[in-house]
């Protein structure tokens, strides 16, 4: 990936002396920026553009070429990747549209880019994008006009969407903060967000990564990369409704995912979600100030009122505001005009005209071991104290960046001193609100103190797939849709997950013996594909109580059974032993497109089918990630017992998920599964499953 930003050489493909041809912008920008290599242009029509001649073709270059940046018609690409790998360049940015994103008609055209790169062993980004722009060496190839306004700073920009990523661009720049690299993946047919964040997190000069994504090209191996991460990572997933899933689909050829998937996925691994401008400039700002490392805050503030604010902003995002020495607060009071403030943390200024002791005391206080962070308001209209003000700003910058401690300095103050701060502190994050402040310092803190289990630290079991295999083997020949509640509890058991105690019954007799084996009361269910929810038609009775009552409740079941479009010839029900103790617990899993085996947990009957009360996680889980689940489920105090009942067997639950998420692992036939209910009993005595549906792919 290096080599799409570090390019000795450039050539721009699809130039033309005609004023309106698109691919001239490429060639501005790269003396805009000031990049330091050499530029290459290619066009049919010849002539110059810039003081560069403009080659027929790309053979016609007499030198060696790193890069080139492509912009002509979509149906003229094969012809020239060809050439590419003749000449022996090795990366190229395609940004020319009229691919998938058109439909199948493009489809053709992008397997032949493929096939051609790989006979040449060509890596390249797009198409369908606006290019890349590496601030050190002055590369920038997008199409899309820009001026060089842009500072340099720690970020990295990964962009499915040129437009939205230029828009990036520019509130940075509006921001006065910077950037290091972009890159606009578009399509994604061969370099995606996986390859480049990879690249971005070893990259000295990227310091944090922000993706905006319309589709997750795999969304596995985003998590694995997120997991090795000592950098923020900040990623917008959009295409989260219907109607902007049909514009992705034209727009760049991407499919949604499950939100709730996606959502439980990023918190997993530690990749921060954002869901607009607002909300990306705020983590942005965050990670451009010294990390917080921990809770302990200051709030001083020249307004009242704002010191009010930011202690409430303070108490909401969970920080503790630390006293502040009496000495030092005697030292402040003695300095102050009218003395009718009372000090304290939030500190009140506002009746304090002497900057240079206002430097003192941030510095400090941000000096202090007992503080990790400071809120400071600065408000003033550039009327009177104009001077003053802008050199407080200055040396606050000084005070953060030198104690290595974030100073989220909100500035209440006219738009033109804003902007003027702003341009004199390139780099430097301020804020306008101290809930936008406290909320960034709280999302810096959050990093410091992630807490994530990867992949790898969940327990592999030794199970013997042999049975559960072949079982699934016979399903497939049969070409069913779901497994038998038989199938699948063999296959629980298999995997030593403990169920109520059942068997199955093919006549009225066999099911009394089965009963009076378990020991009544039992229950009866249907079986087979056909009853999906087997309690809406009648297929499960409960509470039987005699042999006689099992009797008649097996011609029951098999009347029903004669009702479906099967009418299978055995007439084969599930008699179960019935479990009236402990709390309903939900486990189930499914398998998602893009992140593979996905976990579901909560509690069971009106709480998940109503209340939707689960926590997901992508598998496998840990034994950590397994309670850290049920700790987000709003229901989960009933199993620690309330009023005067006895707490649940959480330990054997979370066992449970483990092996269910190691099922889903090893067999990615079974595309849905739901035990549903699990019963909890009191602790140390175990749980058993009584239902379960295994859906297969």
């Amino acid at each position: 990936m290096k080599d799409f930003f570090y390019p000795e050489s450039v050539a721009v493909v699809g130039v033309s002396p005609s004023p309106n041809n698109l691919a001239r912008a490429i060639v501005y920008h790269l003396s805009e920026f000031r990049y330091t290599g050499k530029i290459y242009l290619v066009g049919p029509k010849g002539g110059s553009f810039m003081d560069h001649p403009i080659y027929p073709t790309i053979s016609h270059i007499p030198d060696q070429v790193d890069l080139a940046a492509i912009l002509t018609p979509a149906s003229t690409l094969p012809e020239i990747m060809e050439m590419c790998g003749q000449k022996g360049i090795k990366r190229v940015v395609i940004e020319s549209a009229g691919f998938s994103e058109l439909g199948n008609e493009g489809k053709g055209l992008e397997e032949q880019l493929v096939t051609i790169a790989r006979k040449y062993g060509i890596r390249f980004i797009g198409p369908n994008c606006i290019g890349v722009i590496n601030k050190e060496n002055g590369l920038a190839t997008p199409f899309m006009p820009f001026r060089n306004t842009f500072n340099s700073g720690p970020l990295s920009i990964i962009s499915q969407s040129g437009g939205v990523g230029g828009a990036l661009l520019n509130e940075l720049a509006s921001e006065n903060l910077g950037f290091n690299k972009f890159a606009s993946i578009g399509n994604k047919l061969d370099t995606d967000e996986n390859d480049l964040l990879e690249y971005f997190l070893e990259d000295k000069g990227t310091e944090a990564a922000f993706l905006y994504l319309e589709g997750i090209a795999d969304g596995r191996r985003l998590m694995e990369i997120a997991f090795r991460s000592s950098k923020p990572i900040l990623a917008h997933k959009s295409n989260t409704s219907e109607a902007s899933t049909r514009i992705a689909r034209s727009h760049t050829g991407s499919l949604s995912a499950s939100e709730e998937v996606v959502n439980a996925a990023f918190r997993q691994c530690g990749i921060h979600r954002v869901t607009d401008m607002n909300s990306t400039l705020t983590a942005i700002k965050a990670h451009g100030l010294p990390p917080m490392r921990g809770d302990r805050l200051a709030v001083i503030s020249r307004s009242g009122g704002h010191a009010v604010v930011a202690a409430d902003s303070a108490a909401k995002y969970g920080f503790v505001l630390q006293p502040f020495p009496e000495d030092f607060l005697r030292m402040v009071e003695s300095r102050l005009r009218a003395g009718v403030i009372r000090l304290g943390n939030p500190m009140d200024l506002g009746d304090l005209y002497e900057f240079d002791l206002f430097h003192q005391i941030v510095s400090d206080t941000l000096a202090r071991e007992d503080i990790d962070g400071m809120l400071v308001v600065l408000n003033y209209n550039g009327i009177f104290f104009q001077d003053d003000s802008r050199s407080l700003v200055g040396k606050i910058k000084e005070i953060c960046l030198q104690g290595k401690k974030p100073v989220a300095l909100c500035l209440v103050t006219t738009g033109e001193e804003w902007h003027l701060n702003r341009r004199n502190h390139p780099g430097f994050p301020m804020f306008t609100d101290p809930e936008e402040a406290a909320k960034a310092l709280a999302l810096s803190r959050d990093f410091c103190h992630r807490n994530i289990t990867s992949f790898k630290e969940a327990e592999t079991l030794a199970v013997d797939q042999q049975k559960p295999l072949a079982i699934l083997t016979e399903a497939e020949a049969r070409e069913a849709r779901q497994l038998t509640t038989a199938e699948s509890f063999e296959i629980l058991a298999n995997y030593s997950i403990p169920l109520a105690p059942w068997g199955q019954a093919r006549s009225s007799q066999e099911a009394a013996t089965q009963a009076a084996a378990l020991g009544f009361p039992v229950a009866m269910k249907v079986m087979g594909e056909g009853f999906i929810h087997k309690s809406d038609v009648g297929g499960v009775l409960l509470n039987l109580n005699t042999e006689a009552e099992v009797r008649e409740g097996y011609e029951r079941l098999a009347a029903l059974m004669q009702t479906t479009e099967s009418k299978p010839k055995e007439k084969v029900v599930l008699v179960q032993k019935m479990v009236f103790e402990g709390h309903e617990v939900f486990v189930g899993a499914k398998q998602d497109p893009s992140f593979g085996p996905v976990i579901l947990a909560g509690l069971g009957g009106l709480y998940v089918e109503v209340f939707g009360d689960v926590a997901l996680r992508v598998a496998p889980v840990s034994a950590a990630e397994a309670l850290k689940m049920f700790g987000e489920i709003h229901g989960s105090q009933l199993l620690k017992g309330v009023r005067g009942q006895p707490p649940g067997d959480l330990e054997t639950l979370i066992d449970i998920v483990q092996r269910i998420s190691q099922l889903v692992c090893d067999l990615p036939q079974i595309q849905e599964l739901d035990l549903n209910p699990i019963k909890v009993l009191p602790k140390g005595q175990g749980c058993l499953v009584v239902d379960c549906r295994m859906v297969l792919a």
